[in-house]
């Protein structure tokens, strides 16, 4: 049992660098596109609301 719970943690820990490596990847990707708006403000609630359902939408798991 013990085996089996180290190596579900250590799935765990590799799933997490994954998911802080695409949240990084986004968060950059984000600011570029800020950065291109610059002018004309980069916050715009629909986009956000869209990009909010899209990710529900997709979401097949227990979250």
């Amino acid at each position: 049992m013990a085996d089996d719970i180290a190596r579900h943690r250590a799935e765990i820990d590799a799933l997490d660098e994954k998911i802080v490596a695409l949240l990084n990847e986004r968060a950059e990707r984000a600011a570029a596109i800020g950065k291109l708006k610059a002018n004309g403000g980069a916050y715009r609630p629909e986009r956000e609301a869209e990009v909010l359902r899209r990710v529900v939408a997709a979401n097949r798991g227990p979250l």
